[in-house]
């Protein structure tokens, strides 16, 4: 066979093992490039993920006041997707951990700042949420395609107190005529007992006869009638009083120094 005759029998041999040759780049970079998108897209997703709510308060928790709405903010990475998320704020719901017919929280008055990779919008509880429940929720983005979630976050639901009342650390009977020179621990119970707001503020109607810290330590300086009040933080108009009759000798007492009649004397 000459040389003619064999090229006319492996040339078309070889332009197939070119076109199966260029036909597998073809392959292989098309597998390139979809490896290339799917980490895009898992990166996308870590950064849409990466929604962290930035707590109002110390405790981390999101702030339930009956249906009083509040202003809630989340962080994002890359910075520049506030912009995006705020401008599709109707994509943007909270996903409750309970059941579906659990109190709810509806979005409204997104904005969204790409310099600081914040979104700061409007939240407004529903009816319906109790002091013990055990509520948490995450802000999800979906688009109908894709759905992403930030992590749980819990509520804390505030109650307000209806009355306080005055009780005393160390069982003393305050109805009994109480000794100059001696201190008395006063303690603030509210009502319901579980009352979240329980700061107070106390004052003595005579500071000669007693005076009284801001943790309702109370001090008999001198004899005499000396009315104890507490009232509450929250609600000034929910106050008690208590009157005490104090009896001893009238020496001058340091508050300071914590002594009993017997070591004045």
């Amino acid at each position: 066979m000459n040389n003619k005759t064999l090229l006319k029998v492996l040339f078309p041999a070889l332009l197939l093992m070119m076109a199966c040759s260029d036909y597998q780049d073809d392959i292989n970079r098309q597998g390139e490039r979809l490896d290339s998108l799917e980490n895009d897209l898992n990166g996308i997703v870590k950064q849409l993920q990466s929604l962290v709510f930035v707590p109002e308060y110390s405790n981390g928790f999101i702030r339930v006041d009956g249906t009083t709405p509040m202003t809630l903010r989340y962080r994002v990475e890359p910075k520049k997707l506030a912009t995006a998320l705020a401008t599709n704020s109707q994509q943007l719901r909270f996903d409750s951990k309970t059941n579906a017919s659990s109190p709810s929280l509806s979005i409204s008055n997104v904005q969204g700042d790409a310099t600081a990779g914040v979104i700061t919008m409007t939240a407004t509880p529903s009816s319906g949420f109790e002091y013990d429940g055990d509520y948490a929720f995450a802000l999800v983005f979906s688009d109908g395609i894709l759905s992403f979630t930030s992590t749980y976050t819990p509520v804390f639901v505030v109650t307000h107190p209806t009355a306080v009342d005055i009780t005393c650390a160390n069982m003393t009977d305050l109805t009994q005529q109480q000794m100059v020179g001696t201190s008395v621990q006063l303690l603030a119970s509210f009502t319901p007992i579980y009352t979240t707001e329980t700061n107070v503020t106390w004052s003595t109607s005579d500071e000669a006869v007693a005076l009284i810290d801001d943790h309702g330590m109370v001090t008999f300086m001198r004899s005499g009638t000396v009315n104890i009040t507490v009232a509450s933080v929250d609600n000034s108009e929910i106050t008690h009083s208590i009157t005490i009759k104090v009896t001893g000798d009238d020496f001058p007492v340091d508050p300071s120094e914590n002594t009993g009649q017997n070591e004045a004397e």
